[in-house]
């Protein structure tokens, strides 16, 4: 077993309370996937939502990730690569550190049998919130005052991630998670397989930033420009550099 790692005991003990605190029975465990699996080369990936219970009944929704010789080459393994699932775990673990709102990993393990290499990762699925994708369908959207300040916070939590020197590399609308009330609004980024530190954050700005422009819902050019305007006055003031009037410029550009 290569990796076999728990975000901590509590929660290994509530795994094996539902006895699935091996690798192999979150392997073979059945369910309907999620995302059915696809393929990639020799391999496949998939998802399945599951619900596990604690010893006082209270359940807790998962995701359960399963791929199979999915990987990614880098320079350090240039011909077989690593897992796209062991990525994304340790990405997540970076945003953690530098205290970047994301999604919660509960478990991550790898195995290599008969020449195939097996990846697991489970994160707490993040019930109550929806994706900018969705949100921006909705018949009537949340009050102007509400709307204003999840926007503010999804600049704000990108220039965060900036500001650690790390690059998202696939940032669009619907990578972005919502939850909001009349009292508290929460964003969080996903699908962090790609994210890359870099050393020079005026690569990565624009990068991110020119994604999330270009693949906005139609019509919601203001809502967007409040994200860039609250990611170049987060901290430092970018408001009156090259990169603010790139990116006013492009938004300006784009038809919706």
């Amino acid at each position: 077993m290569k990796y076999h790692l728990f975000a901590d005991n509590n929660t290994e003990q509530l795994f094996k309370l539902n006895n699935l605190a091996s690798f192999s029975e979150l392997w073979e465990l059945q369910a309907e996937w999620f995302e059915e699996p696809n393929q990639r080369r020799n391999g496949w990936s998939g998802v399945i939502k599951y619900t596990l219970k604690d010893a006082q009944g209270t359940e807790i929704p998962v995701f359960i990730k399963r791929q199979q010789n999915h990987n990614h080459k880098t320079l350090l393994h240039p011909l077989k690569g690593v897992p796209t699932f062991r990525r994304e775990y340790f990405n997540i673990l970076r945003l953690q550190k530098k205290s970047v709102p994301t999604i919660e990993p509960l478990y991550y393990g790898e195995q290599h049998i008969n020449g195939d290499a097996q990846s697991i990762l489970i994160t707490r699925s993040l019930e109550g919130y929806i994706s900018f994708e969705e949100l921006f369908t909705l018949d009537e959207l949340p009050p102007a005052d509400i709307m204003h300040k999840i926007m503010q916070t999804a600049g704000q939590t990108v220039r965060m991630m900036h500001n650690a020197n790390y690059r998202h590399g696939a940032l669009f609308p619907k990578h972005f998670f919502t939850r909001y009330s009349e009292t508290e609004v929460d964003v969080r980024l996903i699908d962090l397989e790609k994210l890359k530190w870099l050393p020079f954050k005026s690569r990565l700005s624009f990068n991110d930033l020119s994604r999330v422009i270009r693949r906005r819902p139609p019509g919601t050019k203001q809502e967007f420009d409040i994200l860039i305007d609250a990611y170049l006055k987060y901290g430092e003031d970018l408001s009156n550099t090259a990169l603010a009037r790139k990116l006013h410029a492009l938004s300006e550009r784009i038809n919706h």
